[in-house]
């Protein structure tokens, strides 16, 4: 099965188990976003399917990544310059670079503890390491 044939039934499933239509833009925007590292901004996401959809909103592509990433489908990284979102949703950090904003994936240790909370039920673990990459320290910027 190609790739576009699985995301087509990965996205009707998630559909189907949200209650959601299922539409060209969500379909669209799953397409781009599912396997995508780079922790593109709504604006990337717009822009890469508006290539496919010119008649997308902006809007309704914030909306459906905020649908996505409430159901869990992706998660949403706040308080960077701008949100960002990032497809794969299981346990590992990120680095994230001060000044030119990439963001890069890492693996989380397998014997990371997290402790019991008295706070409520624990969804969801990040870990983040902010700093310089190599390539701007390369480039002295």
């Amino acid at each position: 099965m190609d790739k576009s044939a699985r995301t087509f039934e990965e996205i009707t499933a998630i559909c189907r188990q949200a209650g959601w239509k299922c539409t060209s833009q969500r379909a669209a925007v799953y397409e781009y976003i599912c396997d995508n590292l780079a922790h593109p901004d709504v604006d990337q996401v717009w822009a890469a399917v508006r290539g496919k959809l010119p008649s997308v909103t902006r809007e309704s592509v914030y909306r459906i990544l905020d649908e996505f990433a409430r159901e869990g489908v992706i998660r949403r990284l706040d308080q960077i310059s701008r949100a960002r979102y990032d497809s794969l949703t299981g346990p590992h950090g990120h680095f994230i670079c001060e000044r030119c904003g990439k963001i890069v994936d890492f693996e989380l240790p397998g014997d990371v503890c997290i402790p019991k909370t008295p706070y409520g039920k624990v969804r969801h673990v990040e870990l983040r390491l902010n700093g310089i990459c190599a390539d701007c320290e390369k480039n002295g910027q």
